[in-house]
């Protein structure tokens, strides 16, 4: 029997997992990864999971990688991440640069239905998929022309930052319409620019709604004419022949680059993460948080959500679970874990309004994927938290706070500030430390495991 067919039939009989880890370009989905699938392959011999009741219980024989039955996507490099935290000159493993697929199967004791009476045993597998954040961006464009999608970035290119950033791009738009050449050339040029200015907003201000997301991270496509296309700016009266030519890219990239993206890699998930970094987003600004909160909320709106009964999982299997993920919780205290999650519920207030009349079940979480400080707290109750530089030098900083709501003009006037820290360890501290990810293997994969 081929791997699909078994794929097909683990699905339909509810032992096949497709788990969407859905994450903007810097919110950690590689240590969410790597992190995941060190507390499963390592369960057994930890006494780190107090809230996955199939470890707890004893019921989880154990677990294994095996080989993903789609041959045509690169194995995610998760022996390369345990490497880089974990080597000599330990380091965060390098950010996502394309697609990379990895698939672990668990064999547990059932004690539920049929199974448990029949068997002794019963295997389910797990697929977990990386990608690039940046190329996430663009599925809220399937559902936009290039009109409305010109009209949306436009005004956002007349707000905050944005406004400084795109302010000579708009000018040198209007200069070529004045000038005679090749329509296709200038066009070219044209987006080239726009790509830098995209760039700029993203390094210098840290904002996230950027499209296409192919600008910030082009893959096998740097240089193609393919991303030879820009929104057209609203005030401008758009030239016939330039028009002609923007939409027909704005489709091609439509139809050949996003939707086979989202067909291949988020059609068929069952189980979701939406994994958010506040912190850095706080750090950057209003700005930045504002953004944040859009790129969120649009993005929800691409992936098909409901519940799954046995046709739905054979046929058109929908996501059925969320798990809403603020990561990163290892550089503030405990303390502030709660308000960190408050926060994430508002920045996703629309998304959780949808789940709500989809009826889907969801919850929030602060998470670590590799938890690199360590907390205490000083005689006078001051939290600090214990962790290594980038020089590899032990320090020691007093917690930070976060807003359990949106920041006020006075707290954005002061600012925030959080702590960085860097991997410190030994190929012999396997599982590597983490912050609630048994919770969050329990909520997401629990009910499958009994």
């Amino acid at each position: 029997m081929s791997h699909r067919a078994r794929d097909l039939i683990d699905r339909g009989l509810d032992r096949h997992i497709r788990l969407a880890i859905t994450g903007l370009s810097g919110a950690g989905k590689t240590a969410l990864l790597s992190g995941l699938l060190e507390q499963m392959l390592y369960a057994n011999d930890s006494s780190a999971l107090p809230y996955w009741r199939v470890a707890k219980q004893q019921r989880l024989i154990g677990a294994r990688l095996v080989p993903s039955s789609d041959w045509s996507i690169a194995r995610f490099d998760y022996e390369g991440a345990v490497n880089a935290l974990t080597g000599e000159n330990s380091s965060w493993p390098q950010s996502t640069r394309d697609v990379s697929e990895i698939r672990i199967e668990l064999k547990f004791k059932p004690v539920k239905g049929l199974a448990s009476k029949l068997s002794d045993s019963r295997k389910v597998t797990v697929d977990l998929i990386d990608y690039p954040g940046e190329w996430l961006l663009d599925l809220p464009m399937l559902a936009q022309n290039y009109q409305q999608w010109s009209e949306q970035q436009s005004r956002l290119s007349e707000q905050g930052a944005r406004a400084e950033v795109f302010a000579g791009w708009h000018n040198r738009v209007r200069e070529s319409m004045q000038l005679e050449g090749d329509a296709d050339e200038t066009i070219r040029r044209l987006a080239r620019d726009y790509q830098q200015q995209l760039q700029r907003c993203k390094k210098e201000f840290g904002l996230y709604f950027l499209q296409p997301g192919r600008h910030l991270l082009p893959g096998e496509l740097a240089d193609a004419p393919a991303l030879d296309f820009f929104p057209w700016p609203t005030d401008l009266d758009l030239p016939e022949s330039w028009g002609e030519l923007l939409q027909q890219k704005y489709h091609y990239y439509q139809q050949q680059v996003i939707k086979p993206f989202y067909k291949s890699y988020f059609q068929d998930f069952n189980r979701q993460v939406i994994l958010v970094d506040v912190l850095t987003a706080l750090e950057a600004g209003e700005d930045a948080l504002s953004e944040l909160k859009l790129a969120l909320t649009e993005l929800m709106k691409s992936f098909e959500y409901g519940n799954n009964h046995f046709l739905k999982r054979l046929l058109s299997p929908q996501i059925d679970r969320v798990a809403l993920v603020a990561s990163k919780v290892d550089h503030i205290g405990p303390d502030q874990h709660a308000a960190l999650r408050q926060l994430l519920a508002q920045l996703l207030q629309n998304s959780r309004q949808q789940l709500d009349f989809e009826r889907i079940e969801y919850k929030t979480f602060s998470v670590a994927g590799i938890s690199v400080s360590q907390a205490g707290q000083l005689s006078d109750g001051t939290v600090v938290l214990d962790g290594f530089d980038h020089d590899r030098q032990r320090v020691r900083v007093g917690a930070p706070k976060v807003p359990a709501t949106w920041p006020n003009k006075k707290d954005w006037q002061i600012g925030f500030a959080y702590p960085r820290f860097y991997p410190h360890f030994s190929s012999v501290q396997s599982p590597l430390p983490h912050i609630r990810l048994d919770q969050l293997l329990d909520y997401l994969l629990g009910d499958k495991l009994e």
